[in-house]
């Protein structure tokens, strides 16, 4: 599955195909200095030193960070996207996301205080039981503006029919 880079300013309506995803993950409560030892950035970090094990890549020059949150708890995934989920190396996490419509954007603002004002202007919602995806590359993964962010949404009427 290849997303293109957003290098055109603004939000874009995108359907993403399943996407097979393996690698760390990490749930920290959002109250600050409570995340302890598997904080966000040493699971990163992790992540980085480990994705050699990685096999069926299909693209080894990025990765994908799914994540999802309720009032009180952050889990965040570092993940390379793969062809094959037959192979899970040690303490890693092997899924799929399943198709998904989403908002994208590649910003230098807050890309999530973006998306959600531009759904709110077009009347759209996001839905927040799927994974929000972030595309980053390893060789400049800055954020936000080397970033591509998803938000997924929530079928519109005429979908659903």
């Amino acid at each position: 599955m290849s997303q293109p880079i957003l290098s055109k300013p603004g939000i874009h309506l995108v359907s993403l195909e399943k996407l097979q995803l393996i690698g760390l993950h990490v749930t920290v409560p959002f109250e600050l200095g409570k995340d302890g030892e598997r904080s966000v950035h040493r699971v990163r970090e992790e992540f980085r030193r480990r994705r050699h094990e990685i096999h069926h890549a299909v693209h080894p020059a990025r990765y994908v960070c799914a994540h999802y949150a309720s009032e009180v708890l952050f889990t965040y995934f570092y993940c390379l996207e793969v062809s094959s989920l037959h192979t899970i190396p040690g303490g890693m996490t092997g899924f799929t996301v399943p198709p998904h419509r989403y908002a994208a954007i590649r910003s230098e603002g807050d890309p999530y205080l973006e998306i959600e004002n531009g759904l709110l202007s077009r009347g759209l919602r996001k839905d927040t039981k799927a994974l929000a995806l972030e595309f980053y590359s390893f060789e400049r993964p800055l954020w936000p503006s080397e970033v591509d962010v998803y938000v997924p949404l929530l079928p519109t009427s005429e979908e659903e029919i």
